[in-house]
């Protein structure tokens, strides 16, 4: 089995292809890239913007070309939205996101093969830890929530990912043990909307303060706003750089008007607090969010509103999205910004972005900063701090090791310099020879 894996969007689309091939790492696929000539192409697709829908279609489009005899199978949220589309596009199966643990029983299924347990999800939250299927040995994605219960007016994803469910603690507790087990340096706890975790009595934070006492290293990928609360931040103080000091909390808008119009649940005094808060308590705390340009009804004033938000609140790297409707949102009847005024907008708040990363990255140069190393290319390592600044350097470690570099020069949002010293880790952390 040449097998092909491409995953568009979020991280828990990325915990969900991982742990796809982990389970079916007994049938020793060999992973290729979408080009090389694959039998079986698994695309994980998302739908969050028109722009993402595009990027599936393309995906699937050249899949077939490319390979023109696979099996190729087709799951994610623009496969819940369109799976009549994605059909004739080229796809032999469409596997919406309710049905996602169904993938390994279709493939096998496709290719004469017998279901057995190691093949089998036992439910929505499966993972690879617990079963030794493990894929990268150095960070882990460890999905504990799904859905969204939110209904944000211009957001499609409640309606492709469902109500909140939530993995229960202990479950994730025993995949962390087998993770940490295993030689994983990092965990990554994911979720649609993960601040509103409720399978631990104490919500994500009785969770992450767990994993820290296990002797985890934890990060936490996007998080709303209001789902941030002060248990969290002194989690993080307690555990920091164990628990990992970034935060990624999305703003969207810097307007009081549009924030309430579209449905967030949060102001700006309350982001603006929670933001100031993390900062004074979190050693080396670092912000990154979301903003989207030309929401409707926006005017030009609100979009200045956005940017001098961005300045105030110093995020270290925004992520700006150009508003396009969504069918069946509230948003999509409103009245629209003009597309030639959000593209105007995004490059200015791309503009901003740069500023102010620049400004976040610059007092980085000639300090030494801690790496996890992740991979090579060439002889050069490539690892990411604590506060999620990517570092490349040159010398003699290793994948999985944690070191001190050196910064020498940055380029882009990239920090570059040389392996000053080699951590010591404690000997349940040492990675496998592989």
């Amino acid at each position: 089995m040449r097998l092909a894996v491409k995953t568009l969007g979020c991280k828990v689309n990325q915990v969900e292809s991982d742990a796809l091939v982990g389970l079916l790492r007994p049938l020793e696929p060999v992973v290729v890239p979408l080009e090389a000539g694959a039998n079986l192409v698994v695309i994980n697709t998302c739908a969050v913007t028109t722009s993402a829908e595009a990027d599936a279609r393309k995906e699937v489009r050249k899949a077939r070309r490319a390979n023109p005899a696979a099996f190729i199978v087709v799951t994610g949220c623009y496969a819940e939205l369109a799976p009549e589309q994605l059909a004739l596009l080229g796809a032999d199966a469409v596997i919406p996101n309710r049905r996602k643990a169904e993938l390994p029983g279709v493939i096998l299924q496709h290719f004469g093969l017998p279901a057995d347990p190691l093949t089998t999800p036992p439910n929505e939250f499966w993972g690879a830890g617990e079963r030794g299927l493990l894929n990268n040995y150095v960070r882990a994605f460890l999905k504990v929530q799904d859905g969204c219960n939110a209904g944000c007016a211009y957001c499609v994803i409640p309606r492709l990912r469902g109500r909140e469910r939530h993995r229960e603690h202990r479950s994730a507790l025993q995949e962390a043990e087998a993770l940490l087990e295993a030689g994983v340096q990092e965990i990554v706890l994911t979720g649609v909307r993960l601040g509103s975790y409720r399978g631990h009595p104490r919500g994500i934070a009785g969770l992450v303060e767990e994993l820290a006492l296990m002797g985890a290293r934890v990060r936490l990928s996007s998080i709303e706003p209001e789902d941030t609360e002060e248990e969290l931040l002194q989690v993080m103080r307690r555990f920091a750089p164990q628990v990992r000091p970034h935060l990624h909390l999305s703003l969207q808008t810097g307007s009081a008007r549009l924030l309430a119009l579209m449905g967030r649940r949060y102001d700006k005094n309350y982001y603006r607090a929670l933001v100031q808060r993390a900062y004074a308590l979190i050693p080396g705390f670092a912000l990154t969010t979301d903003v989207i340009a030309g929401l409707p009804t926006e005017t030009e004033e609100e979009h200045q509103e956005t940017l001098a938000f961005l300045e105030e609140v110093r995020p270290s790297r925004v992520h700006v999205f150009t508003y396009t409707p969504r069918p069946k949102t509230r948003a999509a009847s409103l009245p629209q910004v003009p597309i030639e005024v959000r593209k105007r907008r995004n490059k200015e708040l791309q503009a901003k972005a740069a500023h102010l990363a620049e400004e976040r990255i610059r007092p980085l140069l000639g300090q030494r900063v801690e790496v996890l190393v992740e991979s090579f290319r060439g002889d050069q390592a490539y690892g990411h701090t604590p506060d999620y600044y990517e570092v490349e350097f040159g010398g003699p470690a290793r994948v999985g090791q944690t070191v001190w570099v050196q910064v020498e020069a940055i380029e882009g949002y990239t920090l570059q310099g040389r392996l000053e010293s080699i951590q010591e880790e404690p000997a349940r952390l040492l990675l496998p020879v592989l």
